[in-house]
């Protein structure tokens, strides 16, 4: 099969011919050097977080008529999948621009980069409901931050592994979002309905509890790989 991607749900296969798609790496540690005066040597610190990762493409434009179309598809951000890594999606942005005028008088061949941030998503993030209280499976390798749809009504006490989270006066649903770190239903704040910290899904067993007047609970776990 040849090597393609896709982005923002858009398959290159139709408009470009990749000639190189970027390498697997784990992303760099963000790690402080520090050296001290009359020392030898250095010291480290690690502030707990990974750097973005930078992921060249090089390819070639198929047909000279699509350019309009492909400048406008390859800018700004967005998800991508590349078919050397077919189960990852990674949060991306086109950080250099594409100057077409150079393709033309060139041979239709340019390079792009994607700057990624540091953990990818799988592409199997299908929701997860709970009817009773349970445990679910973290099969990544990086904690993951999940949207949890919780049904019910009134006050609800929800726990996943040891955080603890107040919901009240719920009706019918409201959402709890790890990423945006809010609380809502639709679109409305319930965040001032809301008390406790916002869960995550650890690597491996993830307890989930709950006492209250819930139908179900929807969890969208957002696994991410390191």
């Amino acid at each position: 099969m040849n090597p393609y991607f896709i982005f923002n749900n858009i398959d290159s296969t139709g408009f470009l011919t990749i000639d190189k798609l970027p390498s697997i790496f784990k992303p760099a540690k963000d790690i402080q050097k520090i050296e001290i005066e009359g020392r030898d040597g250095f010291l480290t610190q690690d502030n707990g977080s990974y750097k973005s990762i930078v992921k060249p493409v090089e390819c070639w434009i198929r047909n000279l008529s699509q350019i309009d179309y492909i400048c406008s598809w390859l800018t700004g951000g967005g998800d991508v999948t590349f078919s050397n890594e077919p189960d990852k999606i990674y949060k991306a942005t086109i950080i250099n621009q594409i100057e077409f005028s150079k393709i033309v008088q060139q041979f239709h061949s340019f390079i792009f980069q994607f700057d990624c941030q540091p953990h990818s998503y799988s592409t199997s993030n299908d929701i997860i409901t709970l009817t009773t209280s349970g445990t679910i499976t973290n099969p990544a390798t990086a904690n993951a931050k999940p949207i949890i749809k919780v049904y019910g009504t009134g006050t609800i006490n929800l726990t996943v592994n040891s955080t603890a989270i107040t919901l009240t006066n719920v009706v019918d649903y409201v959402t709890i979002d790890s990423i945006l770190m809010d609380c809502y239903k639709g679109t409305i704040l319930k965040n001032n309905d809301m008390s406790g910290d916002f869960p995550i899904l650890a690597v491996g067993t993830n307890t989930i509890n709950w006492s209250g007047t819930v139908i179900s609970v929807e969890i969208t776990p957002n696994f991410k790989n390191i």
